[in-house]
């Protein structure tokens, strides 16, 4: 009897945050050139962080803003669901990305000024919402992978990944908003800061 019972608590505590673990899935990657090793690398270590217990623990304590009035349980939920509203979307329970650079010609001169690593507006990426591809700007990601910093690249990806969730972080306090909090959360499991 009490085997069954543990079998039982087992499922139950996988199946209460949607299925169990999550995989990422790299649909498309365009303009990354000689950076495509990197961001492979990236992408494993932000499925590894992902599914730790650590990343779903701060995910569940952590105080957010820009929540789409979910709970933090919901949040998480939101997460290993992996259902994208954005884009083409995927299976669920697969984070489905799609990637490219910013470019002149796609995205104009506006966008790759912003791009400047000095620039006022610190412009590391677009999100996203609207087609479900997450762009980074060339010169972040050749910065980030002359450190070999995964983390931050990881945790791009998953700030842009919160928008084709469906979560935003337009107004004031955009740092403490559901999108770039957990964005942090990864970079920085990854990097041994927390």
């Amino acid at each position: 009897m009490k085997t069954y019972i543990t079998i039982l608590l087992c499922v139950c505590s996988i199946y209460s945050y949607g299925q169990g673990s999550i995989s990422v899935k790299l649909h498309s990657i365009k303009g990354y050139e000689s950076y495509g090793d990197f961001a492979a690398k990236a992408i494993n270590k932000l499925e590894e962080t992902i599914n730790s217990d650590k990343f779903k623990q701060f995910v569940k304590d952590g105080k957010f803003t820009k929540t789409n009035g979910m709970s933090n349980d919901e949040i998480l939920k939101t997460i290993i669901k992996a259902h994208e509203l954005q884009g083409e979307g995927g299976k669920d329970n697969v984070i489905d990305l799609r990637l490219r650079t910013i470019t002149l010609e796609t995205d104009g001169k506006k966008w790759m000024k912003n791009c400047q690593l000095d620039s006022w507006a610190g412009t590391i990426g677009i999100d996203g919402s609207g087609d479900g591809i997450a762009a980074i700007c060339p010169q972040r990601l050749m910065f980030w992978s002359e450190k070999n910093d995964l983390g931050s690249l990881a945790g791009h990806y998953m700030h842009e990944y919160m928008h084709i969730l469906g979560f935003s972080h337009h107004g004031l306090y955009k740092s403490k908003s559901a999108v770039y909090k957990i964005g942090y959360l990864v970079r920085d499991l990854i990097n041994g800061k927390i």
